[in-house]
């Protein structure tokens, strides 16, 4: 074993642990990068190889982030099952390695890989039900986000007191918090989703364009199917700062009556505001 500079030799063995490939594809890599050689840089003493050695670290780094992606898609892997779960995952971590400093960001596009990597339909068969694993993470996914955004905590104002005033002469102010996630989604997932949560008995459901609400208040996590119009207006709503405006961008842009709007959205309220989808400002 030949004494070599540290920094070298930190930068050799993060290759060894966090590079593309089979370990010896690593080590390779590492040794043509760095211009050493592992017997020279590992102690073959005692009853370990070189090479089990350093797997010790690659394949520690490799279960460490499984672990992480078992955490935050633990509903997916209860669908998919162990196995299934975890060729995907591995395979995504291949293509995705850990680049943030806080290893939340990790499983951050596995949803997106899950819908790249689907079986190819095959014309004549109904394959829609190969979309389901990646809707479901990726109502996971909003679901952690959720949980760690700033939500609406402490709030135990009365929904019910919305004054219609206020809404018509545009003095209700509001603000949409940080924890509020919006999807569209190609199939209705919230009871297929708190069943595979609960491992009850389910069925797969049908393709069908579905929205979804996903947010926090009083710290509880609050998951609902909601109208088209509710998601565009839940949207429009992130860029004015009193419900009126809100309201009359979404009449106008989508041609939709902003009497029937106000109408809606007088109803909708105390909803909006019991789930945390919306908070009023006093």
């Amino acid at each position: 074993m030949v004494k070599q500079d540290t920094v070298l030799l930190q930068n050799w063995l993060r290759t060894v642990v966090m590079a593309l490939g089979f370990l010896n594809q690593k080590i390779g890599l590492a040794n043509h990068l760095y211009q050493v050689h592992e017997n020279d840089v590992v102690s073959n003493e005692g009853n370990a190889s070189v090479h089990a050695r350093l797997n010790v670290y690659s394949s520690g780094y490799m279960a460490r982030l499984l672990d992480c992606m078992y955490a935050d898609y633990a509903i997916s892997k209860k669908f998919m099952g162990d196995e299934l779960f975890d060729s995907f995952a591995k395979a995504y971590l291949m293509y995705h390695p850990s680049t943030s400093f806080t290893l939340y960001d990790l499983g951050k596009a596995f949803p997106d890989f899950l819908d790249r990597t689907k079986p190819q339909p095959e014309e004549g068969i109904d394959n829609n039900h190969f979309d389901i694993p990646a809707t479901l993470a990726r109502v996971e996914r909003a679901r952690q986000v959720a949980m760690r955004a700033p939500g609406i905590e402490n709030d135990i104002v009365n929904t019910n007191q919305v004054d219609i005033q206020d809404m018509l002469f545009g003095t209700l102010n509001i603000s949409v918090p940080e924890c509020l996630q919006l999807l569209e989604l190609d199939f209705p997932m919230k009871r297929f989703f708190e069943a595979v949560y609960r491992e009850e008995e389910y069925e797969l459901p049908s393709s069908q364009k579905t929205y979804m609400a996903i947010s926090r208040k009083n710290y509880r996590l609050v998951l609902e199917e909601i109208t088209e119009t509710q998601y565009l207006l839940l949207n429009e709503c992130r860029k004015h700062t009193n419900l009126y405006d809100a309201i009359s961008a979404l009449s106008a842009d989508h041609n939709i009556s902003s009497a029937e709007l106000l109408a809606d959205a007088f109803l909708w309220m105390p909803f909006f505001r019991k789930c945390g989808f919306i908070q009023v400002i006093s």
